[in-house]
């Protein structure tokens, strides 16, 4: 049995309080999109017919309601985290989430966006070039989403364009944290990670990677 009391047992209740935080934001993140993602996997199985863009019009409009402003929202539950230590954010996640929605120019402008990416991306699929374009496309604006997130989601006093000018590569770094996640997720078949942690460790390591205020370490 393992002595709690101990410096290694401080250790491990630490590190398991760390990965409770994680879980927490996460699996509320997961319960806010989990229609997204279902909605997400209908559209993939479909062909490019009129279906289709009903289905990813409403996916666009999903995409507003709910995944971009959780993700601003993950940004201000990890740095609440970062902040005040190692505890349950589930409920904090879903207030910060509450809270984004406010940013609607922001949200629907992103959701726009990706909406059309998604339409194009069916349209040109086979296509070698324009595919590629537009996948080239959907990684720089996910750059930019996760850049606007974290300036808004942390209320960061730099604003955008001090961002991208001070972290270029940050931001690439971050950006290809978040594809690789992902990657996991749908490549792989480790579909558990977005329950658990997908978002909440991308957006940890981006908020740490962006300079976040970091005031408690547990």
């Amino acid at each position: 049995m393992i002595n709690l009391k101990t410096k290694g047992g401080q250790k491990l209740l630490a590190a398991g309080n760390w990965v409770w935080s994680l879980f927490t934001i996460n699996f509320a993140w997961f319960l806010i999109n989990f229609s997204v993602i279902l909605t997400a996997i209908i559209l993939g199985s479909l062909d490019f017919n009129v279906t289709f863009v009903v289905i990813n019009l409403i996916l666009t409009f999903m995409l507003a309601i709910f995944t971009i402003p959780s993700l601003m929202a993950s940004f201000a539950t990890v740095q609440d985290w970062q902040i005040n230590g190692n505890a349950s954010y589930f409920k904090k996640q879903f207030i910060n989430w509450i809270d984004m929605l406010k940013n609607y120019k922001l949200n629907i402008g992103f959701a726009f966006v990706f909406g059309i990416l998604i339409f194009l991306n069916k349209w040109f699929f086979g296509n070698v070039f324009p595919h590629m374009f537009i996948l080239t496309s959907t990684v720089i604006v996910m750059a930019i989403l996760i850049t606007m997130s974290f300036q808004v989601g942390t209320k960061s006093e730099q604003s955008f364009t001090e961002l991208c000018l001070e972290y270029p590569m940050r931001i690439l770094g971050a950006t290809l944290i978040f594809i690789a996640l992902l990657v996991l997720n749908l490549v792989l078949q480790l579909a558990f990670l977005i329950v658990i942690c997908s978002i909440s460790l991308s957006v940890y390591f981006t908020y740490r990677m962006f300079g976040g205020r970091v005031e408690k370490n547990d």
